[in-house]
């Protein structure tokens, strides 16, 4: 019996810290409001420097969230927004 549970014990994926993934869900939400509020801004000074650094920093999380998730990001192509976002929610990501 001990070498049936050690054996399960190694088949185990790590465990993710849950803080961890709770904190890349809120700078999700975070970085997805700041997007929003600067789409409504018309005419503000550097706005487009701005989306583009924000657009960055949203690619880089959902990339990282990606792998706390356990998937790969390597498969996503610089700028597939979208293929990263749809990966996270079908492995039931929310933010």
């Amino acid at each position: 019996m001990p070498q049936l549970w050690s054996r399960l014990r190694q088949r185990r994926a790590p465990a993710v810290d849950p803080l961890l993934t709770l904190e890349t869900q809120a700078t999700l939400g975070r970085l997805t409001t700041e997007l929003c509020r600067l789409d409504r801004a018309d005419g503000a000074f550097g706005r487009a420097h701005h989306v583009r650094a924000t657009q960055g920093a949203y690619e880089g999380v959902l990339r990282r969230a990606l792998r706390l998730a356990g998937g790969d990001d390597a498969l996503h192509h610089p700028g597939d927004v979208v293929g990263l976002e749809l990966d996270l929610a079908a492995r039931g990501w929310t933010w």
